[in-house]
């Protein structure tokens, strides 16, 4: 890429809004193509995701190919199970290196905190602990599926509500949300709490077919978004490096109040 681009070129807002894009590493069926990827997106992604397709393909190898490229680590294996098992887990994601880690909030409350254990169990003394994050409802969700599906009553606003709550107690960092629900849980939720929004689409691309309740990069960042998971509005796009600027450019401008708040 030529040194004149303006990709090149940060700005402050747009190398702030860096620290909130993160990647989505799913369709990878080379390790090696992952850490080109990551080489070749870092200078406008801040951290990529270790999902459950590429963690049961290439195993820990996924998260070191990450880290060894420079990349940070969000291991998205949503860890739901009996509290010990859980902490074990989440033990051994810290020790990997992960800088953010999940689990459902619908395992509960002592699931939760036997996660937060296994998180600091896991950290080396004197090294930042991990972010750990609980899932609410997943994305692909809607009213509908909730109540007739899967038999949780009352509005899906609320249920939401209601595990973010219960993580928030759990003495969790924060939660795994769509970004339609910010504007609800950031009344109720201390200033901090730490909101993780997949579902986003690109600036002038859609999010994937089986994503239910999504928003745009800077529709989320105006919402309230600590960190958006994009996949493949990026990955699929025509150029994926333009792709990925225009989504940075976005949240920078939604960070300076420009924003353009899409419902889709």
């Amino acid at each position: 890429m030529p040194e004149t681009d303006p990709r090149n070129r940060l700005s402050p807002e747009e190398a702030q809004a860096r620290t909130k894009v993160c990647l989505a590493l799913d369709g990878f069926s080379e390790l090696a193509s992952v850490r080109r990827t990551v080489r070749e997106l870092s200078p406008w992604v801040g951290m990529f995701k270790v999902g459950k397709e590429l963690f049961t393909r290439f195993g820990p190898r996924a998260v070191e190919g990450v880290r060894e490229e420079g990349g940070r680590v969000f291991l998205d294996l949503k860890y739901h199970d009996i509290p010990n098992t859980v902490r074990l887990a989440c033990r051994a994601a810290a020790e990997l290196g992960a800088g953010l880690i999940n689990v459902h909030a619908s395992g509960g409350r002592a699931m939760m905190e036997a996660a937060r254990e296994g998180v600091a169990q896991g950290t080396a003394p004197g090294q930042e602990l991990p972010k750990l994050v609980a899932v609410t409802v997943l994305t692909s969700l809607d009213q509908e599926i909730l109540n007739r599906e899967l038999r949780v009553e009352g509005p899906l606003e609320d249920h939401v509500l209601h595990l973010a709550l219960l993580a928030h107690r759990a003495g969790l960092d924060g939660v795994v949300c769509s970004a339609l629900d910010l504007p609800r849980l950031r009344k109720d939720l201390p200033q901090g709490f730490f909101f993780v929004t997949p579902g986003i689409r690109g600036t002038t691309t859609p999010g994937g077919s089986d994503q239910k309740r999504v928003l745009s990069p800077g529709g989320a960042v105006a919402a309230g978004s600590s960190l958006l998971v994009v996949g493949r509005a990026i990955l699929e796009a025509p150029d994926p490096l333009d792709a990925a600027w225009e989504i940075l450019r976005d949240v920078a401008a939604a960070g300076r109040g420009e924003g353009r708040v899409g419902f889709i």
